[in-house]
């Protein structure tokens, strides 16, 4: 698959409008309002069912469509699109074939969910799972790589790509962007045991089969504790033990396979539309809000299929919580370390429903927005533009109004593309590793019952070498707040998708788990032998992929009950606490955890490159129900510092996550800047000995460029 060169954010930045969910007369208010903004890019879902208005026949294939409004003047398309154009706006075109957007059927034709159970996803016991409208429990979601489905998808895309095709910008018209699909994870199914066990895939001979001979090439180098004499005797777990070992890969494969038939889906798309002469596109997908670290949507992977882009879904609820930053931060660690370029498909903008306790404020969607920039995030879409049905608060009204949150998506490009020299040029610093290894978090997702549920953590079974599935990747999850509350900076390395990335921090942790990749293994240790230290939190690791014996490091075990073991090796060093240390949720971290994460920093790892703590302990009175008030104390640190630096300048991210306004001293480690100049008010703040002490609102984010002698900028 030919890969597309990576796109400018300036061009990406935009924000969701649906005109089949507005009424005609205010399209151009509303494009108006967009252009206000600065933004570049309309996106726009083009629903299937939006604009079917008849059965399939021989004349019609996909359905009789109204692209015109003849049948309903929210239907024509084909004005929107005029008017797009007329606005000298660019457009992502979003055509499915699902879109989701609390539509009926997710805008599938409802002869496609309610048709064929042999075109669904099943799941274990051969059952068809339950469609995207939940609500009503009616339909099923097709399953991804049946014929006949992709058949369906070809007849549509025959009739969208007509309109498509000569509006490309390459072909001198404004659509630069094209969705593939949309959240691909089977909806809400994506759970070890929902999902597809389709006979397309199981049968023998099917894409399971096909996906294990192209990972393995014959039955004789599967790696599982049964033999088979052909592949096609394989069959896929169809139950969650209490506990497994040798035959880890059979059940951790079977995770694989959904990532190798979601790709293959995503390729059987873009094939589709370039063979319809949609070609010179930025092809793009994006991730549901789901915990991306284990469930079957593996982000490199799907950024290879697109041969474009991939952008995640952030919907947090308002205020954004900390632990809603520290879930966000950890997601766009995770897209630095493994893609081409990191965006936000979907950015929360207003939320679900009209009638709301209290409303979505400008300040919020600036603090959220700023909290995914501080973190690498490149661009963003923010969906929504307008109000709708199912949807309130969005910097616009229906009819057009501005909201005060309007402002936010205006001041965006002037801060990143006025303000800064080279935004896209920009890479977040970081100060310590935190080693992601797919097997631990895959050996997660095969208990977990329920993937879309992002704020749960799930532990329990299967348990391997007796250690429960879920306590490695509440770990991960961990670390990276104990890091931050220790003052510095958290680097994601993907260890199987590049350890270059290693090299860079002279520390590491890698959370504790009796599971590691041979060859993560063999990284790990020439890393440490090279005069770096690998702190290990929780259990020794003594399995491999396969379930076979590893020795860790080549080390043996330390014996004996000490809370800590430091081990030699080569010019390095191991540091193994036996015990996790960030089993807890956030704002409850133990404090004795993060002074050892401190502890581990000052005395292994370079000086941060920003070095954060609030100047004292922040506390707080609210009202309770019922009368009588509360103080509350918070004696963790919950200010961030991200310095992004490029050749031509250094700009510092302050972040405060407090519920009140709160004062930092900041110490900068190799840098010595004189002076940050605040890029919303352009004041000049002196920094005295490598310190400034800034005063920064409550959950709010300041931006600084920083000048001195030696400096950029």
């Amino acid at each position: 698959m030919n890969r597309q060169p990576v796109p400018v954010s300036r061009d990406i930045f935009g924000a969701e409008i649906q005109y089949f969910r507005l009424d005609p007369r205010h399209w151009q208010k509303v494009l108006q309002q967009f252009q206000a903004t600065g933004l570049r890019t309309v996106t726009t879902y083009v629903q299937w069912a939006t604009h079917l208005v008849g059965e399939p026949d021989a004349a019609h294939p996909a359905g009789v469509l109204d692209f015109t409004g003849k049948t309903d003047p929210r239907r024509n398309l084909l004005r929107f699109l005029d008017l797009v154009a007329d606005a000298g706006l660019e457009l992502n075109f979003r055509c499915g074939p699902f879109c989701c957007n609390e539509m009926v059927h997710g805008a599938y034709p409802p002869w496609l969910v309610l048709g064929d159970p042999a075109l669904m996803v099943w799941d274990w016991q051969n059952r068809t799972t339950q469609g995207y409208w939940i609500g009503k429990k009616e339909g099923s979601q097709p399953s991804y790589l049946h014929p006949v489905y992709l058949d369906w998808c070809r007849r549509w895309f025959a009739e969208v790509d007509q309109l498509i095709a000569p509006r490309l910008k390459a072909n001198g018209g404004f659509i630069t962007m094209l969705n593939l699909d949309n959240e691909i994870s089977y909806i809400v199914r994506d759970g070890f045991l929902d999902s597809d066990y389709n006979p397309v895939n199981v049968a023998p001979g099917g894409f399971y089969h096909q996906f294990l001979a192209e990972t393995y090439g014959s039955a004789a180098s599967l790696p599982y504790a049964r033999r088979f004499a052909a592949i096609e005797d394989v069959v896929p777990p169809r139950a969650v033990p209490e506990t497994v070992g040798r035959d880890i890969a059979w059940y951790t494969d079977w995770m694989r396979f959904k990532t190798w038939a979601m790709c293959r889906y995503i390729g059987e798309l873009r094939r589709m539309h370039e063979a319809n002469g949609v070609r010179d596109v930025t092809f793009m997908t994006n991730f549901n809000p789901h915990l991306p670290e284990g469930v079957p949507t593996r982000m490199p992977d799907f950024e290879q299929a697109t041969g474009g882009i991939v952008g995640y879904d952030f919907y947090r609820g308002s205020f954004m919580s900390y632990s809603g930053y520290q879930s966000m931060a950890r997601v766009l660690k995770l897209m630095n370390a493994t893609l081409r370029y990191t965006w936000s498909a979907e950015f929360m903008a207003g939320t679900w429903n009209k009638v709301l306790s209290g409303r979505v404020s400008d300040d919020h969607m600036r603090f959220m927005a700023r909290c995914a920039f501080a973190q690498g995030c490149k661009a963003i879409d923010w969906f929504m533009f307008h109000d709708r049905d199912c949807w309130g608060d969005a910097p616009v009204s229906s009819h057009g109004h501005p909201r005060p949150s309007h402002a936010v998506l205006a001041e965006t490009p002037r801060l990143l593309f006025e303000r800064i020299a080279d935004w896209d040029a920009l890479t977040p610093q970081t100060d310590v590793a935190i080693v992601y290894d797919l097997l631990q978090h895959l050996h997660t997702a095969i208990g977990d019952p329920m993937p879309c549920a992002d704020n749960d953590q799930y532990v329990g079974k299967p348990a391997v070498a007796g250690v429960q599935a879920g306590l490695a990747s509440q770990e991960y999850y961990g670390l990276f707040r104990l890091v931050e509350q220790a003052g510095a900076q958290a680097a994601v390395v993907d260890i199987m998708h590049s350890a270059e990335p290693l090299a860079r921090h002279r520390l590491a942790f890698l959370p504790g788990s009796p599971l590691l990749e041979a060859k993560a293994n063999e990284i790990l240790r020439d890393y440490v032998a090279a005069g770096n230290t690998l702190v290990v939190t929780g259990p020794w690791p003594t399995l491999d992929e396969a379930g076979r014996p590893l020795t860790f490091l080549g080390l043996d075990q330390p014996a004996g009950a000490a809370p800590a073991h430091t081990l030699p090796l080569g010019q390095g060093r191991l540091v193994w606490l036996p015990a996790p240390i960030a089993q807890e949720k956030a704002e409850e971290e133990r404090l004795d955890a993060i002074a050892t994460v401190a502890e581990l920093l000052r005395e292994y790892a370079a000086a941060p490159h920003v070095a954060i703590a609030p100047l004292e302990t922040v506390k707080w009175i609210d009202w309770q129900p019922g009368g009588g008030h509360r103080e509350y104390v918070q004696p963790r640190n919950l200010g961030s510092a991200i310095l992004h630096s490029s050749p031509a300048e250094q700009v510092l991210f302050v972040l405060n996550h407090y519920p009140e306004a709160a004062a930092f001293r900041l110490t900068f480690g190799q840098l010595r800047p004189s002076a940050l100049e605040d890029l919303d008010t352009g004041e000049r703040i002196p920094v005295t000995d490598g310190c400034v002490t800034l005063d920064i609102d409550r959950k709010s984010c300041a931006v600084y460029h920083l000048h001195g002698e030696g400096l950029h900028g």
